[in-house]
């Protein structure tokens, strides 16, 4: 079904952001024709069961990673919560986003202590000897 309705396309634009679908997860500005639109945003993750939650008690272990997005600057950006190993007894739990800097590392890394909106029951496995192919 198409509709006219502008508010209606927008929302459809805005889940099919979050799902991945016809568009690169990323980041992505929440800014429409000058308005921000993070609050609708925010509605349709919770919607597609996105819940606000503190990364350190994101339910991931070694070998798994969690969708999230963080919200910050009327920007959306797109990530995975995970654990990065360093050794057998050094490892960190980190929100690496999709979009990567020059070096090829994570543009945005947020530490245990920050809130993300994570999706838990989207939970998939991962290479953890490769983290920085998310």
């Amino acid at each position: 079904m198409t509709t006219d309705d502008p508010n209606v396309a927008l929302a459809d634009a805005l889940r099919d952001l979050i799902r991945g679908e016809g568009v690169r997860r990323a980041s992505h500005d929440l800014r429409v024709d000058g308005k921000d639109v993070s609050a609708l945003f925010l509605r349709l993750l919770e919607s597609e069961g996105y819940v606000e939650i503190q990364i350190d008690d994101i339910p991931v272990q070694p070998g798994e990673r969690v969708p999230a997005f963080c919200i910050a600057g009327g920007k959306a950006h797109f990530g995975w919560v995970f654990w990065e190993l360093f050794s057998p007894d050094r490892k960190r739990k980190l929100f690496g986003s999709q979009d990567k800097n020059e070096k090829g590392d994570w543009s945005i890394m947020l530490a245990r202590s920050t809130r993300v909106h994570a999706c838990l029951s989207r939970k998939e496995s991962m290479d953890v000897d490769r983290p920085s192919s998310l």
